[in-house]
């Protein structure tokens, strides 16, 4: 079993359209993306998709067994991908959080997505994998997801600016061989709809993982890292890592 990154940065990706700071330009000069954050589990040629923000989805899996679609929350950039997914041939399960609204038209036209929401601490079977919501503090109703295998426990936390109490005692309790975790913005920013690095690191000291790293980065973020020589706790994922559990 696997955990893929499509890519680790927030909505802007990197490189930002016409920026010309010090990370954008390295990353052009590299001829390398990074895509906004999104994942999926790969077991047995199966795979189970974390968010869908990437519209070329529907092409990297093309021909390939999707068991299950587990969206964070319906922002643009986690959930765009299902406008071309929706008209895949073979049936796809999405579970999401409770939004009337959604994203565009997915609710209106759902075509062969078939969407249910999962509350709060309730938990789902794919195959022997069980998946459990955890509830985040955002800007819209999120998600988080806490995904227990054969191999290893996984705890799945991107956007949000708070992990609430009663999701930390739930983790708290579990055993957590890797978790990751927003941390969009550097330290000098403490508010706003993403953690920064410091306060994400303080959240993974307090669920005691075994292994722990950062995402969600901006261009911004990573070039005050590069520029002030920040030594960090724990590291981001980079790009589009791959993780074998």
């Amino acid at each position: 079993m696997k955990l893929k990154f499509l890519g680790s940065s927030n909505s802007a990706g990197i490189p930002v359209a016409n920026c010309n700071c010090s990370v954008c330009s390295e990353y052009r000069i590299n001829k390398k993306i990074n895509f906004s954050t999104s994942a999926y589990l790969e077991y047995n040629e199966k795979y189970i998709l974390l968010d869908a923000g990437n519209d070329l989805i529907s092409n990297i899996f093309d021909m390939k067994d999707i068991k299950a679609i587990f969206l964070t929350h319906f922002h643009a950039d986690h959930c765009m991908g299902l406008l071309r997914l929706r008209h895949s041939v073979k049936n796809i399960k999405c579970f999401h959080p409770k939004d009337e609204l959604g994203f565009s038209d997915l609710f209106k036209h759902k075509h062969s997505i078939f969407y249910e929401v999962i509350e709060p601490f309730k938990s789902i079977y794919i195959d022997d994998i069980k998946i459990t919501a955890i509830p985040l503090k955002h800007s819209k109703n999120t998600l988080g997801y806490f995904i227990e295998t054969k191999e290893a426990n996984i705890a799945y936390m991107t956007d949000c600016y708070e992990v609430p109490k009663n999701s930390l005692e739930f983790l708290k309790l579990k055993r957590v061989d890797y978790t990751f975790i927003d941390a969009c913005y550097d330290e000098t920013k403490s508010k706003g709809n993403h953690l920064n690095y410091l306060q994400a690191s303080n959240i993974l000291d307090e669920i005691n993982t075994k292994n722990g790293f950062l995402m969600h980065i901006s261009h911004s973020t990573l070039e005050y890292i590069n520029n002030n020589r920040i030594k960090l706790k724990y590291r981001y994922v980079l790009d589009d890592e791959e993780f074998n559990l």
